[in-house]
């Protein structure tokens, strides 16, 4: 349980010492008649099981986030012999909320509507901007700082703490060029004089000194130094000035080791130190002698003087991929919050990563929640929904995520979407058109049959000419609103297709009477007509078949008892609902990571799908232009994701020790063959992997097909077109150097869609590092 307030210094005293003492560290380790003891705890066993969990561990259900209207000001307090976060008047706090990943790379988020939802709905008292300065950030963006004043000012507005992180990442020196230059006591300074002593704002002046990319910092005593040595005028610069506000350090090892600033503290009494983990990754533990453990990182830096706060932590590995891993996440909240350590999960994205709050490509969720400042379930990802139950403290309980809804029409962009009278409807003359965003049947005075049995009088209508195909793997009915100028009796009956599943009678027609009609603001009457599948058999036949479930065509029969001469009726929201399928994708051998990769093995030679690739159909080594390569379907949506790498196939191959050597290019041949290409560019981006440069490396040309021009292009004997591309690993961004024998660590190669309508295949061949220009 929470320690009691009773043993907390009074507020008073701590400012009379911060005010007497600014050469020494206010908290000193406990004198020897005062023992702090910390708790770890290891995973249990067996599946995940929210109920079991919270009855474990207590601490999971907690008291809703004290807000700044209600805390005030943030100090550091001793309580139960260790550092921790209190409000103005000396009592304890815990803040709890979310990060946004990198600005530059997904600013949306730094809108109204998204900090009153996390405040409001999500029970948020904390927000956390990440302003990345390197991996182009602020130090090539610094227009950046104006989205982190709008984020400050929502924070503000809507009575949250804010954290302004200061991104520390590649490379992993605070004192680097890249941060030196970008002037990070200045930026400080600013903000710091724009809002003087705010009570809602903290400072985190370092985010994860490492010692991936070079200059890095080491993962010992000498590393934590050069830490200390950068923060300490930052935090001198802000007391100068006044300001008393909250300052967050991070610490060597990605932020894992807050047990070395525990040894060599900054002489500061508003200072934090940070523990960033992911669970799926850094594992719980109750020994406080391993220093290869994060959590007893974190216990030692308690029971030696100084306050710890996890500006920084995820469900997913490292990574950001894999999992989520909810059990471990509960044994570390159970810590955290049983010794008030403040924390702020990451990430409020909708990319493609386990740790990723939202949903990615395809039903990617929008940064902005809209003008009801809410994101439904169903628009999080598991992250996001377990993280907002432990924000809120409330009991977690997932949806049923086997459950899907699909609206397939709603006529939005005004047109039918493809809806025409059909050349076989009995009843001609009637006139199919959008109106109001809705598809609009007039008249259907002739089309009066409204029993069940009875629907192939009525007129038939057809969607033949849609760009809507939704997969209806699954689903177990449809439903659909219908519209009506006044109370009337109404029946659908309804033909799904597919280009395997063509026709299967209706079994009936759905009727609504002129009572489940209901009056709508602008007159009309509504009701929601739904089919289930054994009304439209071939929905049934869609849904289970093994090889195809793709909707290709809909037929709808639909009368009305009303004969007025004029008489119409109005189709909005088609939507089809049921049971999500996963099937799993049988992909060809993997065999051994291979370079050159010449797939003439008939093994993919150790290329995979990347986590975050938008595409992941069936890796297949299929024959391209006489020769063995890698092949993946593909079709690009019509409406397109903000990253166009959101929905791009992302393929990767990691080879242990692999490095360049003399070689100047990396290149390939890429092999199309479209169902449909005829607009748009196809962007071919290569990216490494390699530790000593951040994990991450990018090209900075990419290889890009124009595919307005494929037309004048020589196809291959098999009717492919072959595109003969390389990459300059001379020119990476970011100033970094790939030099002769530096390990990669991986390749990516990602095929970006930039407004293209490309459908069809790719091929990939002959990967190979070369000198040929």
């Amino acid at each position: 349980m929470m320690p009691t307030p009773s043993k907390v210094l009074p507020a008073s005293v701590l400012l009379m010492v911060s005010l007497l003492t600014s050469s020494c560290n206010l908290f000193q380790p406990p004198a020897p008649n005062c023992t702090p003891k910390t708790t770890g705890a290891t995973v249990p066993a067996g599946d995940y099981d929210p109920a079991a969990s919270e009855k474990a561990f207590p601490d999971l259900l907690t008291t809703a986030a004290r807000k700044p209207s209600q805390a005030g000001a943030l100090q550091l307090v001793q309580q139960d012999c260790m550092v921790t976060l209190a409000d103005s008047s000396g009592k304890p706090i815990q803040l709890r909320g979310m990060s946004t990943h990198g600005l530059q790379w997904y600013p949306e988020i730094v809108n109204d509507n998204a900090f009153k939802a996390l405040a409001n709905d999500w029970g948020s008292n904390v927000f956390r901007l990440a302003l990345y300065v390197g991996e182009g950030g602020y130090a090539t963006k610094p227009e950046l700082k104006q989205k982190v004043i709008e984020g400050i000012d929502f924070a503000i507005a809507n009575d949250m703490y804010v954290i302004v992180d200061w991104h520390v990442h590649a490379p992993g020196d605070p004192n680097a060029d890249v941060y030196t230059n970008a002037k990070p006591l200045e930026f400080f300074k600013s903000i710091a004089q724009k809002y003087p002593n705010n009570k809602h704002i903290i400072y985190e002046v370092a985010n994860e000194p490492n010692p991936g990319q070079a200059p890095g910092v080491s993962n010992d005593a000498e590393g934590w130094k050069k830490i200390k040595s950068y923060a300490e005028p930052i935090i001198k610069m802000l007391r100068d000035l006044g300001n008393k506000n909250i300052v967050i350090v991070g610490t060597p090892n990605w932020s894992q080791r807050p047990d070395l600033a525990a040894d060599n503290p900054i002489k500061d009494s508003a200072t934090l130190y940070t523990v960033h983990f992911y669970t799926g990754t850094h594992m719980p533990s109750t020994n406080l002698a391993d220093r290869g453990n994060v959590m007893s990182n974190a216990r030692y830096a308690l029971e030696h003087g100084v306050g710890v706060f996890s500006t920084e932590w995820g469900v997913s590995e490292a990574s950001g991929n894999n999992g989520p891993f909810l059990k471990e996440a509960d044994v570390w909240l159970q810590f955290l919050n049983k010794h008030n350590i403040s924390w702020v999960n990451w990430s409020l994205t909708n990319k493609a990563e386990t740790s990723a709050a939202f949903l990615p490509f395809p039903n990617q969720t929008s940064l902005d929640p809209g003008a009801d400042r809410l994101w439904t379930p169903s628009e999080l990802t598991l992250s996001g929904e377990y993280v907002r139950a432990r924000i809120k403290g409330t009991k977690y309980q997932p949806i049923d995520r086997t459950a899907f809804t699909e609206v397939a029409f709603n006529f939005d962009n005004d047109t039918t979407q493809g809806f025409a009278l059909n050349p076989d409807s009995g009843v001609k003359g009637i006139t199919v058109s959008a109106e109001n965003k809705m598809l609009k049947l007039s008249p259907l005075s002739g089309s009066n049959d409204v029993s069940a049995g009875n629907f192939w009088a009525n007129a038939r209508f057809s969607a033949d000419g849609t760009s809507q195909h939704p997969n209806l793997r699954g689903a177990k009915s449809m439903s659909m609103d219908v519209y009506v100028p006044a109370p009337t009796k109404v029946s659908v009956a309804a033909v799904p297709q597919s280009s395997k599943d063509g026709w299967t009678n209706p079994a009936r027609a759905v009727i609504v009477n002129a009572d489940q009609f209901v009056k709508q603001a602008d007159g009309k009457y509504k009701a929601t007509v739904t089919l289930s599948d054994e009304d439209a058999p071939n929905l049934k036949l869609i849904a289970e078949d093994e090889t195809d479930n793709v909707l290709s065509n809909l037929i709808l029969f639909i009368g009305t008892e009303s004969q007025e001469a004029n008489d119409t009726v109005w189709i909005d929201n088609i939507t089809f609902s049921g049971d999500r399928v996963v099937v799993p994708v049988e992909h060809d051998p993997i065999g051994t990571a291979t370079l050159p990769s010449t797939f003439e093995d008939s093994t993919r030679q150790g290329w995979d799908w990347a986590g975050e690739s938008g595409v992941k159909t069936a890796l297949k080594i299929q024959t391209a232009n006489a020769s063995k390569a890698l092949s993946w379907d593909v079709i690009y949506p019509d409406v397109k994701p903000a990253d166009g790498w959101a929905s791009a196939p992302r393929l990767v191959l990691e080879k242990s020790n692999l490095t360049r050597g003399a070689n100047k290019y990396l290149a390939f041949d890429l092999y199309l063959k479209p169902d449909r290409a005829s607009k748009g560019t196809l962007s071919v981006n290569l990216a490494f992997g390699p530790p000593s440069l951040g994990y991450w490396a990018q090209a900075s040309e990419n290889v890009d097909i124009d595919l307005t021009t494929l037309g004048a292009m020589t196809k291959t004997a098999d009717g492919l077109y072959r595109i003969a591309g390389k990459f300059d690993l001379d020119k990476i961004n970011d100033n970094k150097v790939i030099a002769a024998d530096t390990v990669l660590g991986k390749i990516t190669l990602v095929v970006a869609d930039v407004n293209s309508d490309y459908a069809g295949k790719m091929f990939l061949d002959n990967v190979r590092f070369t000198n040929e220009p």
